[in-house]
């Protein structure tokens, strides 16, 4: 990543997300990797940087050693007919080139500046680790530059996690002892997850190299490339890998069988998606704000919501209910929308811009990008949104008034539910995490350690370790119990 400007102000980012320049603001979908770039914050941030406030941009380019893309693996017929029967018994879930003339910015003095940016970046970060409590009761610091994302196994005793190095580890999350490391990847790796028995992980690298690795014998089983992989999960009940793309295709792996299904691409990159709490069917989130549920048997479209030409802002984020009748969206614009799945109509618009009391313009420009969509697992008719510029709000889905509105002072890259309680998790950027009755709205506690922005977290299915990933290239365990 080389950075083209230079300013007063810090944002934090990483490779892949389309776009050249901007002014005033950022993009809003990680999941591209192309030859120039501007990143915006979000959950899978990268480096910290300074930018200039009005007009910045960042160049990045996919590594050289970097592998082609390909169909997949020898023998895979992309046409092979996805029995959906495989996936098995459904689990009930509760649960830039900058302007020449600008000053500073040009020959020698770059060199300078920059040497002496990384040098106040560096005493910053000293001071903030020397000023923080580390409430971690264990710190796993094998990766040598920032961890992007990390997961938890079902019985806590195992974590995984992946970054900016090309590596993925599998660790224990007591002593911290590597148990493999997942090689082959020749980019950052974006994603890892445990399958829902704890048997597998999955690793995702930005540019789509998919590989399955058996935990118990610390082998690789399956691998597959797609081009530009956004996003990827399991299936809650069975070994389906479910996964979207920047050319805006849907892929679906029964693992290790190598069955493939496509879901055909609508033009625009699919920038999030998930699996609707019945297991027959899937959503996924478009860059130009339309949404798409599909039939995993059929693999077509069964609803649609699309929406007018002027009014396109991306989806980042969404999520289903447990009734599997609805689904909420998080937008690029600091709204949030409730879908009906079974009639298609948008039943509801909630605003998730909060507007400051006083008339003074802040410091910075504002960034409202709804980061963050969930439906309560324990309260049916509580939504939660969050947003970049630092707020999070409990709706009250049948009446869509916000119950409370919590502020802080960055943003949520992530949230995540107890898995027994109503409390929520949410990560910030800040380097902290924190956790909230969504009853009252009131905090509970904080877990600090973090010297830089917390992209990730995990919680374990029996509730016992919290697992956070920053852009500090560290990994943090926490006891919950």
């Amino acid at each position: 990543m080389r950075l083209l400007s230079s300013g007063a102000e810090h944002w934090s980012c990483k490779p892949g997300v389309e776009s050249s320049i901007l002014s005033g603001g950022r993009p809003y979908f990680f999941g591209l990797c192309v030859p120039t770039v501007i990143q915006r914050v979000s959950c899978h941030v990268g480096h910290s940087i300074l930018v200039q406030v009005q007009l910045y941009a960042v160049e990045t380019k996919m590594k050289d050693n970097t592998p082609p893309v390909s169909p997949g693996p020898a023998g895979v017929d992309e046409e092979h007919e996805f029995n959906i029967d495989d996936i098995g018994e459904v689990i009930e879930l509760e649960d830039f080139d900058i302007d020449a003339e600008s000053p500073g910015l040009s020959g020698a003095d770059d060199d300078v500046d920059d040497d002496m940016d990384e040098e106040e970046e560096e005493e910053e970060a000293e001071a903030a680790a020397a000023a923080v409590e580390d409430m971690a009761s264990l710190v796993f610091t094998n990766h040598k530059k920032s961890v992007f994302t990390c997961c938890v196994s079902p019985d806590g005793s195992l974590a995984a996690s992946g970054g900016e190095d090309d590596m993925a580890y599998i660790w224990d999350v007591n002593s911290g002892n590597v148990l493999h490391s997942c090689s082959g990847h020749k980019d950052s790796i974006v994603q890892v997850c445990f399958s829902h028995d704890g048997s597998l992980l999955a690793t995702g690298d930005l540019a789509g190299y998919i590989q399955v690795w058996k935990v118990a014998t610390h082998t690789k089983i399956w691998e597959f490339e797609v081009e530009e992989l956004s996003w990827m999960l399991w299936h809650h009940a069975s070994h389906v890998l479910l996964a979207g793309t920047g050319k805006g295709e849907m892929w679906m792996w029964l693992v290790p069988h190598g069955n493939t299904r496509t879901f055909p691409s609508y033009g625009s990159s699919s920038t999030c998606g998930a699996f609707m709490r019945d297991g027959k069917r899937a959503v996924s989130g478009y860059e130009d704000g339309s949404v798409r549920v599909f039939d995993l048997k059929s693999g077509q479209s069964v609803q649609q919501w699309i929406p007018e030409e002027a009014k396109s802002v991306p989806v980042v984020s969404l999520d289903t209910h447990k009734d599997n009748n609805l689904i909420i969206t998080g937008s690029y614009d600091g709204s949030a929308r409730l879908l009906n799945v079974n009639n298609g109509k948008v039943v509801g618009n909630l605003n998730c811009v909060v507007e400051l009391d006083n008339d003074e313009e802040p410091e910075r420009p504002v960034n409202h990008i709804v980061e963050g969509v969930s439906f309560c697992p324990f309260l049916p008719n509580i939504a939660v949104t969050s947003t970049l510029a630092g707020y999070i709000t409990f709706w009250d889905i049948s009446s869509q008034v916000s119950r409370h509105v919590l502020a802080h002072d960055c943003g949520s890259s992530q949230l995540k539910w107890h898995p027994n309680e109503p409390l929520l998790y949410s990560s910030g950027l800040d380097g902290t995490v924190r956790s909230y009755d969504v009853r009252s709205g009131e905090p509970l506690a904080e877990y600090t350690g973090h010297t830089r922005n917390v992209l990730a977290l995990d919680i374990s299915r029996n509730a016992s370790v919290l697992v956070t990933a920053s852009d500090d290239a560290t990994v943090r365990v926490f006891k919950l119990s």
